[in-house]
C-alpha cells in the first residue's frame, strides 16, 4: 500500500524515515540517524536553492518586462500616429465654444492626397473626402491642444456619424456625443468612444499636408 508524506501529499517509500520531497520526519519511525539527517538536510537544501532560483527567475522576467515596457510601449498610453504627427502651430485653446468643421477642397497627385497646410492652420477644424470611382472615404484634419497636426478618417463607425465638433480639449461627434481627447484621441465618454476618428499619418511639405492615398484607399471600417 502506497504511502503519503503527511505533510506535502507526496507518495514515499515504505521505509523511509523522512519526506524525500520536503524533508518533513515520517511519524512513528526511529530517531533520524546521522547520515539520513545528511540526507535530509541535502533535500531541504536543495528545495531552497530551487526556490530561490524560481525567485530570481521571476524578478528578472518582470525587470525585463518593465524595461521592454518602457522603451517601447508609447510613452502616456498616447496615439503613437498622432505623437509621431508634426507640430505645426503653439499650442490652440478651443474654450468652451463648440469649434464646427469646415469643408475644404482637396486633391490627388502622384499618389497623394492633398490639402492646404494654410487652410487648416486658419480653420482649426476641416473635412475634406478621398474620392474614387468606387469609393469615398470621409477625411478630417486638425491643430490639438499641443499644436500638432492631425489627420484622420472622419467617421463614428458604430453610429456612422461623418461630423464632429471641438469643445475644450475634446472632439465631440455630432451625432451620439462620444468625445475624446484631441491631443491623442484617448476616449473621455460615449457609447461609440472605444472607436475614436482613426488616425492617420501625414507630412507637411511647404504649404501641403501629404497622406498617402494607398492608405487610405486599402481602410476599412473596424467594425
Amino acid at each position: 500500500m502506497a504511502k503519503f508524506c503527511n505533510q506535502c501529499g507526496k507518495p514515499i517509500p515504505q521505509d523511509a524515515n523522512f519526506c524525500t520531497i520536503c524533508g518533513t520526519a515520517i511519524a512513528g519511525k526511529a530517531p533520524i540517524r546521522a547520515e539520513w539527517k545528511i540526507k535530509k538536510d541535502r533535500v531541504v537544501g536543495r528545495q531552497g536553492k530551487n526556490k530561490n532560483l524560481k525567485n530570481v527567475f521571476i524578478a528578472g522576467c518582470l525587470i525585463g518586462f518593465s524595461v521592454l515596457t518602457y522603451y517601447v510601449w508609447p510613452k502616456g498610453g498616447g496615439n503613437k500616429v498622432i505623437s509621431d504627427q508634426p507640430v505645426v502651430i503653439e499650442n490652440v485653446n478651443y474654450g468652451n465654444s463648440r469649434k464646427q468643421m469646415t469643408d475644404i477642397p482637396s486633391k490627388i497627385e502622384n499618389g497623394k492626397i492633398i490639402i492646404s497646410l494654410d487652410a487648416v492652420k486658419e480653420k482649426k477644424f476641416v473635412a475634406f473626402n478621398y474620392e474614387t470611382a468606387n469609393k469615398t472615404v470621409p477625411l478630417l484634419a486638425y491643430i490639438s491642444g499641443e499644436g500638432r497636426l492631425v489627420t484622420a478618417v472622419s467617421m463614428c463607425e458604430p453610429c456612422d456619424s461623418r461630423r464632429f465638433h471641438i469643445r475644450g480639449n475634446q472632439l465631440v461627434c455630432n451625432s451620439c456625443g462620444s468625445t475624446w481627447d484631441i491631443d491623442d484621441l484617448k476616449t473621455i465618454s460615449g457609447s461609440c468612444g472605444k472607436y475614436p476618428p482613426d488616425a492617420i499619418p501625414s507630412v507637411v511639405a511647404g504649404n501641403q499636408v501629404l497622406i498617402d492615398e494607398a492608405i487610405v484607399k486599402q481602410w476599412t471600417p473596424r467594425i
